[in-house]
């Protein structure tokens, strides 16, 4: 902020220099023109310095923050991605127990009661229908 006052400030002084050279000494529309130009030329040349400036460091800034973004992500993704895994396994093994321990006997044993009944059906005749 307050080099944006500085800047203010002085460009008012410019112009006042040029108002009282005007006024005070015999200058032409010709010579005015060309200090104007000198001028402009000048603060265009500033402009581009520090744009310059403003771009290389902002260049440089979002490199850094991508590596350090990019460092931050490897470092806590990959034990939680190995967690992860060994979490997957874990209700993978826990699954296949069930499924050996729990659900195959019990599929057999209705497999195994089911197929008696058909049996005894077929041979007393109670499981037929009556049309």
């Amino acid at each position: 902020m307050r080099y944006a006052v500085f800047a203010v400030l002085g460009f008012a002084a410019f112009f006042a220099l040029v108002v009282a050279g005007l006024v005070f000494a015999d200058v032409t529309l010709s010579e005015l023109r060309d200090v104007v130009i000198v001028v402009f030329g000048l603060f265009a040349i500033l402009l581009l310095i520090a744009l310059i400036v403003t771009v290389t460091g902002l260049w440089i800034a979002v490199r850094l923050l991508t590596s350090t973004v990019a460092e931050l992500l490897r470092d806590p993704v990959r034990p939680a991605l190995n967690d992860l895994r060994e979490s997957a396994r874990n209700v993978r093994g826990a699954s296949e127990f069930m499924s050996d321990s729990a659900v195959h006997p019990v599929i057999r044993a209705v497999s195994v009661t089911r197929g008696i009944r058909r049996g005894l059906g077929l041979v007393t005749g109670l499981g037929r229908k009556r049309e």
